[in-house]
C-alpha cells in the first residue's frame, strides 16, 4: 500500500515490432533517462524498472513523490559592473535579468562573491504537482531516445525506432496527459497482437503486469528467458538430447515474442553429411532455432524453435520446410565449392575489394605474407614453422571467395578450415585459418595454436594500421569497422606472448608494408600517436578486468610506448601485487624525486641526458654522487638483461638497491647549483636513475595515500 504522498509511475510506449537487437540497450537507456528526468524534476522516488517485448517499452518508477518539494534558491545574474552605465542607469543586462526572473529592479540584490559583486535574486519555488511536470517532461524523454536506426511514419516528423501506436502514462490512477504528434497518452494498452488484440483499460500501475499476463503478454524479459530455457531443456531431454543455447541467441528469441511457446522439429538425417558449423549456422543465424546435440556433443537431426502464436503442427511444418530449403542450398554450395581445392579460390580474392584505398583481399594477403616473414625472423622461428605460417597466410582469406561463405558470412574461417582439411592441407594450417578470426566475440578464448595466434596478430595489425592510417579512428560510440574489437583481440593475444615485438614495432612493420604497396597513409609518427591512444584505452580496460588499480595502470603505461603488451601486463600485475607493501611505498616516494626535479629543470629549458656516457665522475664534489654513480653502473647493465627476460620482480629488487643512494644524493647534494657544468652533470646522473625507474613504471602517476 502506497502512502498518499507517493505513487507508482507507469510509462508504456506501444510500437510496431521492434528489432530484437535494439531491445536490451533501449530498455537500459529508458531506465537511465527516466531516472535522470525524475532527479531533474526534483521528484523523490524509490526505484526505476524497465521491461519490454517487441511491441512495447515499459517503465515503472516506484514511490514517486506526488509533488515537488518547496525550494528556496538564489539565482545569480550579471556582474554589478555590467548592470549600470556610466550615468548609473540600469543596463539591458540588468533589465533582462530582472524580467527573466519575473521581479522588479527593487527586488534585485547585489552581493559580494569571491569573483566580485554580482546581481542576485532570491526565489521561492513552492513546487508543482508531479503529474503536471511529468506531462511536460515525458514527451521530451521519449523524443530524446536514440536507436541504431530510426523511422518516420505517415506525415509525422518525429523519428523513433519503430512507429509509435499508443502510450500509457499513469501516476497512480491519474493519466499524465501529453501528446506526441497526434498520439495522445491515455490509460488504454494492448494485449497480444493475435490472442488478445482488443485495447484494455489499465486499472493501476500495480495491476498492469498482471493485466498484460491475462492478455497473453509476459512483459518481463527475464521471465521469458527462464521459460525458454526451461522448456528447451525439457523438450530436448524428452528425446535424450541437449539444446545448444547461447546467450545471444537466447536474448534474440526473448525479444522476438511476447508469450513464448516452444516446439521440437526435425530434419532429414542425410543432411548430417554437411559440416556441423554449416547446419548450426543455418539454424541459429537464419532461423533463430536452437540446435540439438547428444551427450558426446554430436549434432542431431532436430531443433527447438520459439514461436509467438499459431497451431504447433502448422508452425513445425513451416519451420521444417524453411530449414530443409536452407540446408538444400548449403548442400549445393558445399558440393560446388569442393570441386576444386581451397587454394584455387585465392586468385578470386583479387576481384574482391577489401577497402577502396587499401586494395583487394589479395593485396591484403600479400601484405600479410611479408609481415609473416618479418615476424617469423623476429621470433627466430625455424624454416618449417615459417613455411606453415606462410601457407596459412596464403589460404586464410580464400574461403571468402567460396559460395558457402557468400551465403553464410559468419562461417568465414570455419568453412576455410573444413575445405583445407578436405584438400589435404596440414592440420596446423587448417586450424590457423579458423583461429585467425578468434576471439570472434567478447568472452571467447584467443587462438590456441602458435600459427593461429601469429596470423591473428598480423591480420589485425594490418587492419588497424590501414584504417587508422586513413583517418578512421573510432569516435564515441561510433566504430563501424570494429577497430576497438580488433584492438581488444590483439591485446588479449599479445598479453600471453613474451617474445613478440613491441606495439610500436608491429605498427611500423604494418606501415612499411602499406608504403611498399604505394598506399598513402598518414605519416608514421601521427599513426603511432593515434594507435597508441587506441591501444592504451584497450589496455586500461583489460588491466581493470584483471583487477589492477587505475593509478597503477597509468604508471605502467606512462613508462613508455616501447614495450610489448606482455611487458605492460606483467609490470602492471607486479605493481598491483606490491602496492600495499611498505617497500613499494618507499620506492615510490624515492622514484618521484628525480622525476620531479628533471621535470622542473625542463620547464626552465634545461634538458638532462639519460646516458651514463654523459656523466663525468671528475666533476663529482660529494661522496653521495660517487655512490649513486657506482650503483647505477651496476644496475644499468644488470637491468638490460632482466628487461629482455621480462624479469620484473628482479628489476624491482635492483631498484631497491639504488633507492638509498638516490635519497642520499638528494639529502646531501644541491642539484640546481649556479655552475652550469655541475648542474648538468648532476641532472644527467639523476636522469640515468629515472630511466631505470621508468623500466618498471612512471612512479609519479601513483597516488600516495
Amino acid at each position: 500500500m502506497e502512502s498518499k504522498e507517493r505513487a507508482t509511475l507507469l510509462l508504456e510506449i506501444g510500437t510496431e515490432e521492434m528489432p530484437a537487437g535494439f531491445m536490451k540497450e533501449i530498455l537500459d537507456q529508458l531506465q537511465e533517462r527516466l531516472t535522470e528526468t525524475l532527479q531533474e524534476l526534483r521528484l523523490e522516488f524509490g526505484s526505476v524498472r524497465t521491461l519490454g517485448t517487441p511491441r512495447r517499452l515499459i517503465a515503472l518508477a516506484h514511490e514517486v513523490a506526488l509533488r515537488q518539494p518547496a525550494e528556496q534558491r538564489t539565482v545569480r545574474g550579471p556582474a554589478k559592473r555590467a548592470c549600470f552605465d556610466a550615468q548609473g542607469n540600469p543596463t539591458q543586462a540588468l533589465l533582462g535579468f530582472a524580467r527573466s526572473r519575473g521581479v522588479s529592479l527593487e527586488q534585485v540584490q547585489f552581493v559580494e562573491t569571491p569573483q566580485g559583486e554580482y546581481a542576485l535574486v532570491e526565489e521561492y519555488d513552492e513546487g508543482r504537482p508531479a503529474a503536471e511536470v511529468l506531462a511536460e517532461a515525458l514527451p521530451a524523454l521519449i523524443r530524446s531516445m536514440t536507436f541504431p536506426k530510426t523511422l518516420r511514419w505517415g506525415a509525422r516528423q518525429m523519428r523513433f525506432g519503430r512507429p509509435i501506436r499508443w502510450m500509457v502514462a499513469l501516476l497512480a490512477q491519474e493519466v499524465i496527459p501529453f501528446e506526441l504528434e497526434g498520439i495522445r497518452s491515455d490509460r488504454f494498452s494492448r494485449g497480444h497482437r493475435f490472442q488478445s488484440p482488443e485495447p484494455f483499460e489499465v486499472r493501476s500501475p500495480e495491476s498492469f503486469l498482471d493485466q498484460l499476463r491475462q492478455a497473453h503478454v509476459l512483459a518481463d524479459p527475464q521471465e521469458r528467458a527462464e521459460i525458454i530455457q526451461r522448456e528447451a531443456h525439457r523438450l530436448a531431454e524428452s528425446i535424450g538430447a541437449r539444446p545448444m543455447i547461447e546467450p545471444d541467441l537466447l536474448e534474440e528469441n526473448v525479444f522476438l515474442v511476447e508469450e513464448p511457446h516452444l516446439l521440437l522439429g526435425n530434419f532429414p538425417e542425410s543432411f548430417l553429411r554437411l559440416p556441423a558449423p554449416v547446419l548450426v549456422s543455418a539454424m541459429k543465424k537464419h532461423e533463430k532455432f536452437f540446435p540439438l546435440q547428444n551427450a558426446e556433443g554430436q549434432l542431431l537431426p532436430g531443433f527447438i524453435s520459439v514461436y509467438n502464436n499459431g497451431a504447433p503442427d502448422k508452425v513445425r511444418e513451416g519451420n521444417e520446410w524453411v530449414l530443409v530449403a536452407r540446408f538444400n542450398d548449403a548442400g549445393f554450395f558445399y558440393d560446388e565449392d569442393l570441386k576444386q581445392p581451397l587454394e584455387a579460390f585465392v586468385p578470386a580474392l583479387g576481384r574482391i575489394l577489401y577497402q577502396q584505398k587499401l586494395g583487394t583481399l589479395l593485396d591484403k594477403v600479400n601484405r600479410l605474407k611479408r609481415l609473416a616473414d618479418r615476424l617469423a625472423r623476429a621470433l627466430d622461428w625455424d624454416p618449417p614453422q615459417l613455411q606453415t605460417l606462410l601457407r596459412a597466410v596464403e589460404l586464410c582469406k580464400a574461403d571468402l571467395a567460396t559460395q558457402m561463405v557468400m551465403e553464410f558470412p559468419d562461417l568465414q574461417g570455419i568453412i576455410g578450415r573444413e575445405y583445407a582439411l578436405k584438400a589435404g592441407e596440414p592440420v596446423a594450417v587448417a586450424e590457423a585459418i579458423a583461429e585467425h578470426y578468434e576471439p570472434r566475440h567478447a568472452g571467447d578464448p584467443p587462438p590456441q595454436s602458435q600459427i593461429g595466434r601469429a596470423l591473428a596478430v598480423l591480420d589485425r595489425i594490418d587492419t588497424l594500421v590501414g584504417y587508422v592510417g586513413l583517418g578512421y579512428m573510432p569516435k564515441g560510440s561510433s566504430d563501424p569497422f570494429g577497430l576497438r574489437r580488433a584492438t581488444t583481440a590483439l591485446i588479449e593475444i599479445l598479453a600471453e606472448e613474451p617474445d613478440y615485438p613491441t606495439l610500436a614495432e608491429l605498427v611500423q612493420a604494418g606501415h612499411d608494408e602499406y608504403r611498399e604497396q604505394k598506399v598513402m597513409l598518414k605519416p608514421l609518427p601521427a599513426l603511432q600517436t593515434d594507435l597508441r591512444s587506441l591501444f592504451y584505452a584497450r589496455l586500461e580496460a583489460y588491466l581493470e578486468e584483471r583487477g589492477v588499480r587505475y593509478d597503477l595502470i597509468r604508471a605502467t603505461l606512462g613508462s613508455g610506448w616501447d614495450d610489448s603488451v606482455y611487458g605492460f601486463v606483467q609490470r602492471a600485475l607486479l605493481l598491483q601485487s606490491l602496492s600495499d607493501t611498505p617497500d613499494f611505498k618507499a620506492i615510490t616516494l624515492t622514484a618521484t624525486r628525480p622525476a620531479n626535479i628533471l621535470s622542473a629543470a625542463e620547464k626552465k629549458q634545461i634538458r638532462a641526458v639519460a646516458s651514463m656516457n654523459e656523466v663525468d665522475p671528475t666533476l663529482f664534489e660529494h661522496e653521495a654522487e660517487h655512490q649513486l654513480y657506482n650503483a647505477l653502473q651496476n644496475a644499468t647493465a644488470q637491468m638490460e638483461v632482466l628487461y629482455y627476460r621480462h624479469d620484473y620482480q628482479a628489476i624491482y629488487e635492483a631498484l631497491r638497491v639504488i633507492d638509498e643512494p638516490v635519497n642520499r644524493l638528494f639529502d646531501s647534494v644541491m642539484v640546481m647549483v649556479d655552475e652550469e657544468r655541475l648542474r648538468q652533470n648532476r641532472l644527467n646522473l639523476l636522469a640515468c636513475a629515472n630511466r631505470l625507474y621508468l623500466a618498471l613504471a612512471d612512479f609519479t602517476q601513483i597516488v600516495q595515500e
